[in-house]
């Protein structure tokens, strides 16, 4: 009987060598290599990366002070259920094609797979710049926090301690090299860090607000907590405060797509991954929002919190301090958020180093950075690439930090729209034109609404987020989040036509990869085919 186009790709795959294999991809139209990364990971490692990339309540706390500004109250309680909704929405959208498309390219790769052909290859490298923005500026974000909070806790220590813009910039070159060190030495600590960080942030969740609840006698009644609304970012608009005082919630579920970066890392990546997605969102939306209560209840007197020297830096550190009188237990308690930012800049920092690695080897970059080190079985001359931009950006904090702070505004519009190109060309055209293959994990026929919400969702915080948080508008306080967006467009851009237009023609699959997404490469091999020959002539 006579092998239909998905039963022929089927046979291949399982009766014949790697090297036969690669060549049936390629007479196909379908750019295939051997696989060179080894699948290390597992479902616990992803979803240690996904939940310590997102923070939740340890994510929440490092940008406190906005929406205690923004709204108080009512901005951190039900500014968390709204965006609580958004992203669960956002996430199902993502895990259904980080199910179908399971590639370390992520983002990117599922634009190529999903767009028009005639700017199918445009839009992908616009993706992806995106995303290595947003990993990279998402990684220095988390690189600084660190370094913020031990100057903090340096000062609560030290009455003494003069705390200087250069010991911080110092600070985030000793934990950039460390990031450096562990991702290429020492990868196999990456699981280790990730399931220890499982547990510390659900003991820690418990421990703290535990000691606040039991430790804080003065406590705010239910009024403050539910309805308590204040405007002092200088909005005459309530209700755009109220809006920018959500940058604390969608701060903290910072990068849903983190380890999609890991996938071709990732045992069973195509049900792993969107099981892990799925699971830390809706686990860090539920923890998050009793945390958030019992914050509010023992948070004491906020004016005091947010003017005093320490609160400048971590407000969360003075509450602590405020509620256990105790300089050696507010710091211990912090210090869980602190654990929790660097994992997660350790792991985003790989991310955008496998990004980076990915775009090499479909080359849109020189094929050195597409080298994997056969001792380490990691991208090392690609996290070398990354290392360099993130040592020198810090630079700036010690000239101007509110330049600097303005320019790391920019992290959550990159990831947003990372998120919205592939879920927008999935819901207007892919799932139009018979582009809707089976996958691991699939919305079926909700799959279309839930993708239009999702946009909606990641439009709007797109938008929103650019928007300076005070008022009135001086170059201290504005957002250049729009600013730092337009540069790396036009970069990007300029880019295209000067260098990856006539190099790049889309992803360049690992062969177990392809293996795990054969249906969609045998319906897509005509329509490759038929882009070459249009192509060339």
């Amino acid at each position: 009987m006579a092998l239909t186009k998905d039963a022929e790709v089927s046979h291949t795959v399982q009766n014949s060598t790697d090297h036969d294999v690669v060549d049936f991809y390629h007479q196909n139209g379908i750019a295939a290599q051997n696989q060179v990364l080894h699948r290390k990971f597992g479902f616990w490692s992803a979803f240690g990366i996904l939940l310590c990339c997102s923070g939740a309540w340890e994510g929440l706390v490092a940008s406190l002070a906005q929406s205690l500004h923004a709204g108080s109250s009512v901005s951190l309680v039900w500014g968390w259920v709204a965006t609580s909704v958004g992203m669960i929405f956002i996430a199902c959208s993502l895990a259904e094609l980080a199910s179908r498309f399971p590639t370390s390219g992520g983002q990117y790769h599922w634009v190529a797979q999903l767009a028009p052909p005639q700017c199918r290859n445009f839009l992908s490298w616009f993706t992806c710049w995106m995303t290595i923005a947003a990993l990279w500026l998402g990684g220095i974000s988390c690189t600084m926090g660190v370094a913020v909070q031990v100057q903090a806790y340096a000062s609560l220590a030290n009455p003494g301690y003069v705390p200087l813009a250069w010991h911080v910039f110092l600070i985030t070159v000793l934990i950039t090299c460390i990031y450096l060190f562990i991702n290429i030495f020492y990868i196999k600590l990456l699981h280790v860090m990730n399931i220890a960080l499982i547990v510390v942030h659900i003991t820690g969740f418990l421990i703290v607000i535990i000691v606040m609840v039991v430790m804080q006698k003065d406590k705010h009644d239910a009024s403050f907590v539910f309805t308590h609304f204040e405007n002092g970012v200088g909005w005459r608009s309530d209700e755009i405060a109220w809006i920018v005082g959500l940058l604390t919630s969608i701060y903290a579920f910072f990068s849903l797509d983190s380890a999609t970066h890991y996938a071709e890392e990732v045992e069973h990546a195509e049900i792993a991954i969107p099981r892990a997605m799925l699971l830390q969102v809706l686990l860090n939306a539920l923890m998050t929002f009793p945390f958030i209560i019992a914050l509010l209840f023992c948070i004491g007197d906020v004016d005091a919190v947010l003017v005093s020297p320490l609160g400048l830096t971590s407000p969360f550190t003075q509450i602590l301090y405020n509620i256990t009188g105790s300089t050696g237990g507010s710091i211990f308690l912090a210090m869980i958020s602190t654990y929790v930012a660097f994992a997660a800049g350790v792991d985003l920092y790989g991310a955008a180093g496998r990004m980076v690695w990915c775009l090499a080897r479909d080359k849109a970059l020189p094929q050195v950075f597409s080298i994997v080190h056969p001792k380490y079985d990691v991208p090392v001359n690609a996290l070398l690439l990354m290392f360099f931009p993130t040592m020198i950006l810090p630079i700036i904090y010690i000239w101007n930090s509110t330049a600097f702070y303005g320019i790391m505004a920019g992290v959550l519009v990159f990831f947003q729209l990372s998120y919205f190109l592939p879920i927008f060309v999935n819901a207007t055209y892919a799932r139009w034109n018979g582009k809707q293959h089976p996958s691991a994990w699939s919305m079926g026929r909700f799959g279309w609404i839930v993708d239009i919400i999702s946009c909606f969702c990641t439009a709007f915080i797109f938008i929103f987020m650019s928007f300076p948080v005070y008022m009135p508008l001086t170059a201290t306080t504005m957002n250049y989040a729009s600013v730092i967006f337009g540069a790396v467009a036009v970069l990007s851009t300029v880019l295209w036509f000067s260098y990856a237009r006539s190099r790049y023609n889309g992803p360049i699959y690992s062969l177990d990869t392809l293996q795990l997404i054969d249906g969609q490469v045998a319906l897509d091999a005509e329509m490759t085919i038929v882009e070459k020959k249009t192509t060339h002539g």
